[in-house]
């Protein structure tokens, strides 16, 4: 402009640079405090969730109510977390930023001077200019006046100093004018870069926090669907089959209740008339089964009793019997010896002699007595017990009798006390109650951790006859343990079949336990001189398993859980494994080199966990560090980044010359490092230090650090570069000194390892691969 106040406007330009920084860092902070807060009231919502009433049939709901809330929570903790970094790598460019800028002021300052040489050279010229025209006409005004030539001759003197003077100011003013545009060129174009150079961190820092936004948005979307998944695999039949599960107050069929009410009485069916006209009886009833009681035991007469009963008079001032005592007398027959497991002709012989003592209860309703003296039904006789197939008998005989103590149940009217085996109301042999136990290796796993599935996803067992499946759980029973190699073998199919996502996070009591896994690599590369080919890489690798804080109920509940177990693909490359030999167990014999097998134990895995939480129980969730791998490789392509070093020692002069090039084959998935620094040591004290391009200096420390950003940075400017020192050693000709390179990079490993849950009962709910330099 005329002013030429162009370099102020680029100058002050460049200076808000820092405060568009400072402000986009406030921004991210105010965005990470919103999430927060929403990440409380999300947990504050669980809570409620969890405190709702556990009454009805709508209470299973509330725990997929609360596990929604609970991964809603996750995913907004996880971006603040993000967003938290975010504002740390602001801040940081920040501090650059401010270097840089400093650094640019002092190339520009001396444009600065020739604006200000320009600015007093444009305010003489016009002064000169003025005195130039006043001494001319004031020379042709005496000239024309006629006035002495003495006085002609003085002004036309002064009129040509004056023009002489105005000619010097006009050359004085086009040189600082050339001066001043080549200056404001150079610092014009450093301007540019520095401010291309901010505009292309800024967006790079807007597109993080946009990555970060949109997978948090995509992880909601996960919760969602599988808050609609579970929400519809929970369906009305399964309600009310929990509720009856819950709630059940027992499997059998009550009997029939006996009534009190004697208003009037009929002849002939009082129990004192019926106890006097059985007892004189001691023979068989008609269908060759020996009398028994209401309550279906064997009635032994007693002739004393009998006699003396005869000879008491009833009494005559009441017409009720109730209150008089009532005596059984029950024979229990010794355990007979049980016989060969070879004879089963014998078998059969005394299952057919069991049966045969058998008689069908009475139906409900009151049983009249007929002319032979046995009951009978109101409808005609009762018929007689067949006798079972010999299928029914070996599937009976092959079901173990039920213990003692191990289930108790009023009496029913179609269940006969004492005999293993349940009779059903058309007279045929049904399977024996209570149910055998099934193995546990037929099971799906899910059973381990929930309520008993529903009848349909039980395991069927062939079997002659019908099997009834309870509607309530049966009694806990003291159970063998079982090999590991029965529970990988079960059915995965789920109880409740709840959605299986990929985050994390919470644990629900009717899904697979989700756990997490972490490969953390530390690469180590030795280059010798300036021969980027001799090159020895060694790296050393950790895996880590994550474990929610919820696992623990399951683990410590009175069921054992499914043992972990995982698998290494890709793992020839591994020269040395060194688990945790107090968690993790592995197979010395595989033959495939390829592949290992490991399995933790759940006992020591439990009481790790319980230490964990006791020292941190506001924690949600607890690393576990289960094993160490290393393996060593040649060549430069072993190294993600190559290094070449050149010393160029003089008494004069050292100059050091650096490298380096991305190395994207020693990768198992290409991707960028990041945080890549540079340190050059210098142990001697320096004069005249030039360094291209510009580092930081630690005196402290004695050495140079140059910050590049990822390598490979954009995409089309490769992975190459060149770092240039140079400086005037005090005290002779320097030394070579190693030079060191820091970096660190997620999503890949050196190793290319993977891992695969090789059990039931767990699920991998993330899998993060991420690599550094080693310490």
């Amino acid at each position: 402009g005329e002013k030429n106040h162009g370099f102020d406007v680029l100058y002050h330009n460049m200076k808000h640079g820092q405060i568009s920084t400072k402000e986009l860092a406030d921004f991210v902070r105010e965005r990470a405090a919103i999430e927060e807060n929403y990440a409380k009231a999300m947990v504050k919502l669980s809570k409620m969730a969890t405190n709702g009433t556990q009454l009805g049939t709508f209470a299973p709901l509330w725990e997929v109510f609360r596990i929604s809330s609970d991964k809603l929570a996750l995913c907004h903790l996880e971006l603040m977390k993000k967003l938290h970094d975010l504002i740390k790598e602001i801040s940081r460019y920040g501090e650059e930023q401010g270097r840089v800028h400093k650094k640019s002021k002092e190339e520009v300052s001396g444009t600065l001077e020739a604006v200000q040489l320009l600015h007093g050279v444009a305010q003489l010229l016009p002064k000169s200019k003025e005195s130039y025209h006043s001494k001319c006409q004031e020379y042709e005004r005496l000239r024309k006046e006629g006035t002495s030539q003495k006085e002609i001759d003085k002004a036309e003197l002064k009129s040509k100093k004056a023009g002489e003077a105005l000619r010097r100011a006009v050359e004085k003013y086009n040189v600082a004018r050339a001066d001043f545009e080549q200056r404001m060129l150079d610092s014009a174009a450093r301007f540019q870069e520095v401010e291309e150079a901010h505009l292309r961190h800024m967006k790079g820092l807007i597109g993080s926090y946009s990555h970060s936004v949109e997978d948090t948005h995509v992880q909601i979307g996960q919760v969602h669907e599988e808050f609609k998944q579970n929400v519809e695999n929970i369906g009305t039949e399964m309600l009310l089959r929990r509720f009856a599960e819950s709630k059940g107050t027992g499997r059998e069929r009550p009997g029939p209740k006996r009534s009190r009410s004697k208003a009037f009485r009929i002849p002939g069916l009082s129990r004192k008339e019926r106890d006097r006209d059985a007892v004189p009886s001691p023979s068989i009833s008609p269908q060759g089964c020996p009398e028994v009681d209401e309550d279906g035991f064997t009635v032994r007469p007693d002739i004393a009793h009998a006699e003396a009963e005869n000879h008491v008079c009833p009494s005559s001032d009441s017409d009720y019997d109730e209150d008089e005592p009532r005596k059984f007398y029950v024979h229990i027959k010794p355990v007979q010896p049980r016989e060969a497991a070879g004879s089963a002709e014998a078998t059969m012989e005394q299952l057919k002699a069991t049966v045969g003592n058998l008689i069908l209860p009475p139906g409900f309703g009151v049983s009249l007595e007929g002319a032979g003296g046995g009951p009978r039904s109101p409808g005609g006789d009762q018929p007689p017990l067949p006798c079972p197939s010999s299928n029914s008998a070996s599937s009976s005989s092959s079901s173990p009798a039920p213990q003692s103590g191990g289930e108790s149940s009023s009496p029913s009217p179609w269940t006969c006390q004492g005999s293993g085996t349940r009779v059903s109301e058309g007279g045929t042999m049904a399977s024996p109650l209570p149910q055998p136990e099934p193995d546990l290796s037929s099971l799906p796993t899910g059973f381990f951790l929930s309520t008993p599935p529903p009848p349909d996803a039980l395991p069927t067992r062939p079997s002659a006859a019908p099997r009834e499946v309870p509607l309530v759980a049966p009694p806990r029973r003291s159970r063998t343990k079982r090999p590991v190699a029965g529970l990988a073998a079960g059915s995965n199919t789920d109880l409740v079949r709840l959605s299986r996502g990929p985050s994390p996070v919470v644990l629900g009591s009717q899904d697979a336990l989700p756990v997490a896994t972490a490969f953390t690599e530390y690469v180590h590369a030795y280059f010798k001189g300036h021969d980027a080919d001799s090159c020895l890489v060694k790296v050393t690798g950790e895996l880590t398993m994550s474990f929610p804080a919820g696992i623990l109920r399951v683990f410590s509940g009175s069921m054992a859980p499914p043992v972990l177990s995982f698998r290494l693909l890709n793992a020839a490359a591994i020269e040395q494994f060194l688990p945790n030999t107090d968690l993790l167990y592995s197979d010395p014999s595989q033959s495939d080199p390829s592949t290992k097998d490991f399995w933790l134990n759940m006992a020591a895995l439990t009481g790790h966990l319980q230490k964990q939480a006791e020292q941190s129980p506001a924690a949600s969730y607890y690393n576990v560090a289960l094993l160490k791998y290393q393996f060593s490789r040649l060549g430069p392509g072993s190294a993600p980044l190559r290094l070449c070093v050149r010393w160029d020692c003089s008494p004069g002069t050292t100059r050091v010359s650096v490298e380096y090039g991305y190395n994207a084959g020693a990768l198992a998935l290409p991707v960028p490092l990041a945080n890549v620094h540079v340190l050059l040591p210098v142990d001697e004290p320096v004069a005249n230090l030039r360094l291209q391009p510009a580092a930081s200096w630690n005196l402290e420390e004695k050495r140079l650090l140059w910050r590049l950003l990822d390598v490979p940075g954009a995409p089309g400017q490769g992975g190459c570069g060149q770092l240039s020192a140079s400086w005037e050693p005090l005290c002779g000709p320097s030394k070579p000194s190693p030079v060191a390179a820091q970096f660190s990079s997620e999503g890949s490993t050196l190793s290319g390892v993977e891992v695969e849950l090789a059990g039931a009962g767990y699920r991998m709910s993330l899998v993060k691969k991420r690599f550094a330099t080693g310490r």
